[in-house]
């Protein structure tokens, strides 16, 4: 059981620091102060085809990760009650 903790632990470290990281390398979703003061749009080909790009895979990779944290966070919680 010690070892499960030990392995869990380091795993969940790892999430900690992955998610951290991609989060850091995201866009921002906001348009900015600049575009609400000058009415201006930032609708391009590259903001239209989200989807296929790297931001799109960034967001879906920060989903899994997440939600994975969740979930080891809660075996974490259980397993350090089971003592």
């Amino acid at each position: 059981m010690t070892a499960l903790k030990v392995v869990l632990g380091v795993f969940y470290m790892l999430i900690c620091l992955i998610v951290i990281i991609i989060v850091a390398l995201q866009e921002s979703k906001s348009e900015g102060l600049s575009s609400v003061i000058t009415g201006e749009s930032s609708d391009s080909y590259y903001s239209k085809n989200k989807g296929l790009s790297k931001e799109r895979f960034l967001s879906k990779l920060t989903v899994v990760l997440s939600v994975f944290f969740a979930v080891v966070a809660i075996v974490l919680s259980v397993l350090m009650r089971m003592n």
